[in-house]
């Protein structure tokens, strides 16, 4: 668990005040080796910091969620310059799943074929996210 108000106070973060409450909980699965996960668990959330919208306001969801996506973006693509220079080239992977909590909204994404489960006042537990996952086409 990373202290999410304190990567994004350290790197200028407009939006967030010291009354600001955010939280930022992330799972790699990686699979081909570690690396491809190692990475993201060390770049994500400074990705996030970095692309993190600044101000307030009716858009502020879009943002994030835009945010999020650019972030998952860039650090796929920063592992894969990195992979993609190696000798031999790597041929790790991972899952991502990451979860974001901004004041009193709560913001999930995921890559991959790991899920995300509500578990509710009711003892009721609901899938969150669709499971992502490679389809082949066989002819």
């Amino acid at each position: 668990v990373q202290d999410f108000n304190e990567t994004f106070c350290s790197l200028g973060v407009p939006y967030l005040s010291c009354s600001s409450r955010v939280s930022y909980y992330a799972v790699f699965d990686g699979h081909g080796g570690a690396r491809a996960s190692r990475f993201a668990a060390e770049n994500l959330h400074l990705s996030l910091a970095r692309k993190f919208p600044s101000g307030e306001g009716e858009h502020l969801d879009k943002l994030i969620k835009k945010c999020l996506l650019d972030a998952f973006r860039q650090t796929d693509e920063d592992f894969l310059k990195k992979a993609s220079s190696q000798k031999p080239a790597w041929k790790d992977g991972s899952t991502a799943t990451c979860v974001l909590v901004v004041d009193d909204a709560v913001y999930v994404a995921n890559l991959g074929d790991s899920r995300v489960r509500r578990f509710c006042a009711n003892m009721s537990i609901a899938n969150v996210l669709c499971k992502h996952e490679l389809v082949q086409n066989t002819m």
